[in-house]
């Protein structure tokens, strides 16, 4: 652990402490290199309103990190400014692996849709841009970084400005389509996110589902349940993605137990770190989504559906209507379906949230590698936006795999 005293004067400053000039209510700066020992902290602000994304849970972290950060070597390292009274004001989380260039970065990797940290508003309104540069290399000098790479940040959440987006930045490789709900009684809302001719094409869909024996939709509250729908969607996504000759990410070492433990933390309080939701009927589960909620947004993190006859029937398409209704009944603001463009995901999300990366150099061999990086990022996402570029991986998949790939529905 460091510590910068933002109070203290260069001369009067102890050992391992110095002054960086930051006005407002941030006095110290700790430098945590354990997430137990960052804990007490991250609680505080989560019980006390600190703006942040689900996906900063200190829960959801931990698992991520114990399952596969720190197998695959990564270790933590948590930023967090304290005021005058040693209450927390703001807390960045970021990992980070030692290498020949040493990145740190937000937990989860791409498992973690939003990243923004968690802040108190009084401290997000006071760090300018040199702050938050001066305190990022600060931190990184002590603990070896080279290169701060900050990803899949949303320019604003929950009526905050995000302070990140004082720095330089760029628009991210893959957006979030989102959608908000409006002030409107359930039913109102299921209305106004899914049209009325969607409404209907689903619904008719859903009649022949319907005639399965024990067709239900269903948000896992038991353990049982839980590791059910998390087995079938491990199986279903196995599948798939063998059929599109795509290697499967959740076979990774530790993701799948990364995500049974999500799924299990918090559920007896209902508030489990990762949400399942699933429709099932006829001995097996139909569809699957999986994903992070707070009081505020549901953000979706994985989706499949079944290779049975019954996936004729767009059930990954009908099970979206169901937790719109579950989220608008919950008054939630709204949802999101992930980072990634997908032709399903304008039938319910119409609004761009426009994430942004940054990259803050601390050595001379981050400054170097900055723009490299930057500059291939920049590339994946013009290929990405590139139609024809888009349609000719999806014929090199079908002819890898030797079937057509596999339906976003």
């Amino acid at each position: 652990m460091s510590v910068v005293d933002l109070s203290a004067t260069p001369e009067a400053a102890p050992a391992g402490r110095s002054s960086a000039g930051i006005a407002g209510p941030i006095a110290t700066v700790d430098v945590l290199d354990d997430l137990a020992a960052a804990a007490p902290a991250w609680r505080e602000l989560a019980a006390h309103g600190a703006i942040a994304t689900a996906f900063q849970r200190f829960e959801w972290i931990d698992a991520w990190q114990r399952n596969v950060g720190t197998p695959e070597g990564f270790r933590p390292l948590v930023v967090i400014g304290r005021d005058r009274a040693g209450a927390p004001a703001f807390l960045w989380p970021f990992v980070h692996r030692p290498g020949a260039l040493t990145v740190a970065r937000f937990p989860g990797l791409a498992h973690s849709g939003l990243n923004i940290g968690l802040w108190r508003r009084d401290a997000a309104a006071a760090l300018t841009a040199a702050d938050i540069l001066a305190l990022l290399r600060q931190a990184g000098r002590r603990h070896g970084i080279d290169l701060f790479r900050l990803e899949r940040q949303p320019p604003r959440w929950r009526g905050l400005d995000n302070p990140f987006a004082r720095l330089p930045h760029r628009p991210t490789v893959d957006d979030v389509p989102s959608q908000a709900f409006p002030a409107e009684p359930p039913e109102e809302v299921f209305k106004a996110v899914v049209s009325r001719d969607m409404r209907g094409r689903l619904r008719t869909k859903e009649r022949k589902l319907e005639k399965l024996a024990g067709y239900r939709y269903l948000r896992a509250t038991t353990v049982a349940d839980a590791d059910r729908v998390l087995d079938a969607f491990l199986a279903q996504k196995a599948a798939h993605f063998a059929a599109q000759g795509i290697p499967d990410v959740f076979a990774e070492p530790g993701v799948a137990a990364f995500l049974r433990e999500s799924c299990r933390v918090g559920l007896a309080d209902g508030r489990p770190g990762i949400e399942l939701h699933a429709i099932e009927g006829g001995g097996e589960v139909i569809a699957v989504m999986g994903g992070v909620a707070d009081d505020h947004r549901f953000s979706c993190m994985f989706n499949s559906y079944t290779t049975s006859e019954n996936g004729r029937w767009s059930p990954g398409l009908i099970l979206i209507t169901h937790i719109v209704r579950d989220c608008a009944a919950r008054g939630l603001a709204g949802f999101d379906l992930g980072p990634g463009a997908a032709s399903y995901k304008g039938f319910f999300c119409r609004e761009p949230e426009n994430l942004f990366d940054s990259e803050v150099a601390v050595s001379l061999r981050g400054r170097l590698a900055a723009p490299l990086l930057a500059g291939l990022a920049e590339a994946r996402r013009r290929a990405k936006q590139n139609e024809r570029v888009r349609a000719l991986v999806h014929r090199l998949r079908r002819l890898v795999g030797g079937e057509a790939p596999a339906r976003p529905d």
